[in-house]
């Protein structure tokens, strides 16, 4: 169990969402995650050639691999951690309805929908660890 005693687990879920102010803030490490991402990629091919065209998987699970990644700096404390997170996934979001809306056919086809999911979760991966790497506001 990640804490000690009989409130391990509630003290382990508050550091998860509210850091003490004495713990250091690094930036996220990029390879972790480009590893994330190129495992997502090979989940989502692999997705792409052996379902049938009427399940949904491909995109759910290639954004899925990329979150746990991102999810696993957030709980260790890195910089800007929520904002990176929520920032990087509107962009992942708005990315893939926009590839989606430019080209409608890209819906009809499991590789249509690894065409879309691709870059939006490359765009994720890369705006999380460019976040992480801002500069950190000094406390008053």
């Amino acid at each position: 169990m990640a804490g000690s005693g009989k409130h391990g687990f509630v003290r382990s879920v508050r550091r998860f969402f509210w850091l003490p102010r004495d713990m250091p803030r690094r930036p996220a490490a990029a390879p972790p995650l480009v590893r994330a991402w190129l495992f997502a990629l090979a989940l989502g091919a692999l997705f792409a050639v052996f379902t049938p065209d009427d399940d949904v998987l491909t995109p759910s699970i290639m954004t899925v691999v990329v979150w746990v990644g991102t999810l696993d700096d957030v709980g260790k404390g890195v910089r800007h951690r929520w904002p990176a997170f929520l920032i990087s996934g509107a962009a992942c979001w708005g990315l893939a309805r926009l590839l989606s809306t430019m080209e409608p056919g890209l819906d009809d086809s499991h590789w249509g929908e690894f065409a879309v999911f691709a870059p939006a979760t490359a765009v994720f991966v890369a705006m999380f660890v460019g976040i992480t790497r801002l500069p950190q506001n000094p406390r008053l």
